[in-house]
């Protein structure tokens, strides 16, 4: 009997661990989405086969994944953004024919 529950369960461990590996790679958002979405996936599809405490961990911590990769993929489109911008700024004030340096 314990050797079907724990083969009934692999599922629900795979999907905790992808879970809590989309935390870890939420700076990488590709990466974290994709991680946090088989996590999902993985958890559901165990909810239906055999419920269990595992597989609820793995719809937490892949739900909470998925929220920061999207929260990263914000910020790192916000900070490309302003990079665009600055570079814009810097560039044109290259263009200007007559301006000065001071330091002081």
């Amino acid at each position: 009997m314990a050797k079907s529950a724990r083969k009934d369960t692999g599922m629900g461990i795979a999907s905790i661990v992808l879970g809590i590996v989309s935390i870890i790679f939420c700076w990488f958002p590709i990466l974290g989405m994709v991680c946090s979405i088989l996590g999902i996936v993985f958890s559901v599809k165990q909810k239906k086969i055999f419920p269990t405490g595992i597989a609820t961990g793995g719809l937490v911590t892949s739900i909470i994944g998925l929220i920061l990769s999207i929260i990263c993929l914000i910020l790192w489109l916000i900070i490309g953004a302003a990079f665009i911008s600055l570079f814009s700024a810097f560039s044109a004030l290259g263009n200007a024919s007559n301006y000065t340096l001071s330091i002081i």
